[in-house]
């Protein structure tokens, strides 16, 4: 059976759902995200991450329905970083990557980000996440730094 995840913002509710997001991604997915090993996303950080208010950034998950309850499949976000330019990051469950989920989330978050005032967004990308790498190519970003580690992508919210 396939699941066809939809799009919301994501709510203070969230939280819980967010925690296990993380628990249920690999160690390689919750590194490419945090740049660090994350095994466990404490509930202080996941309120934080579910506090998003809109104004001073943007939070959408996709969800689906398993076993009658909501799960958080992916989160996508950006924050304010000042000058026009808000940092963006995603995480994509292992089982629903590869899909196109990734490619419609930024899609949504680059629609959104020039009514906060963004004319870019930035991706700091781990050198070897080749998966984020050709979504930021196919989005049309282009490499601004490198500092030996990650790769800073920046693409125009300007369409």
């Amino acid at each position: 059976m396939t699941l066809t995840p939809q799009i919301r913002p994501v709510s203070a509710a969230d939280a819980g759902r967010l925690v296990e997001l993380n628990a249920r991604c690999s160690e390689r997915a919750q590194y490419f995200r945090f740049h660090a090993p994350k095994p466990r996303l404490r509930a202080v950080e996941a309120d934080y991450l579910a506090g998003v208010d809109g104004r001073g950034g943007v939070a959408l998950v996709a969800t689906v329905i398993e076993d009658g309850e909501e799960r958080i499949v992916a989160d996508a976000r950006f924050d304010l970083a000042g000058d026009g330019d808000a940092e963006a990051a995603l995480l994509i469950r292992d089982d629903f990557a590869g899909r196109g989920l990734g490619t419609q989330l930024l899609g949504h978050l680059l629609e959104l980000a020039p009514g906060l005032g963004v004319h870019r967004l930035l991706l700091d990308i781990l050198a070897d996440n080749t998966a984020m790498l050709a979504l930021a190519r196919r989005v049309g970003a282009e490499p601004v730094a490198f500092d030996g580690r990650s790769v800073l992508y920046a693409v125009s919210t300007v369409r």
